[in-house]
């Protein structure tokens, strides 16, 4: 559904998407995707980097992930001293430790709430998983109408 959501309601700079990682424990090389896809991000790849992660999901181990980078036309040597030094793994905890406190621990859910002003902030209004594309386009569509 992202792509979905990024052409109506990103592009048109309706809504900002906020992505945030959740690499799950039962997945043994998630959290070095999540650090691969970070580590793309670097090189404003990120999403580039996820999509081809998410294409590959049975081919995630970590001698596997240059070669994408390579692919996607990354600088492989910048790419791999930020995987091999761990440099997003700080960035990818914290996410997974907001999640946790929102009860968030499955994949894929898409938190809808707005930016408390004068801040940095985010206020969750909702926590929406497992619905077809025009249920989560019809709750975009009343968020943007209640401002």
């Amino acid at each position: 559904m992202l792509p979905q959501v990024y052409e109506k309601f990103v592009r048109t700079g309706k809504i900002e998407l906020i992505f945030l990682d959740l690499p799950l424990p039962m997945h043994p090389h998630a959290f070095k995707a999540a650090e691969a896809a970070a580590c793309a991000g670097e090189q404003k790849m990120f999403w580039d980097m996820h999509h081809v992660l998410f294409a590959n999901q049975q081919a995630l181990s970590p001698d596997r992930l240059p070669g994408y980078a390579e692919e996607l036309g990354l600088d492989v040597t910048a790419f791999q001293k930020c995987l091999s030094g761990g440099k997003q793994g700080a960035a990818i905890r914290e996410d997974v430790r907001t999640l946790t406190i929102l009860g968030v621990s499955s994949t894929p859910r898409y938190l809808l709430g707005r930016r408390v002003p004068d801040s940095d902030n985010v206020e969750v209004l909702e926590i929406v998983k497992g619905v077809p594309y025009e249920e989560l386009e019809s709750k975009l569509n009343a968020l943007l109408t209640a401002k």
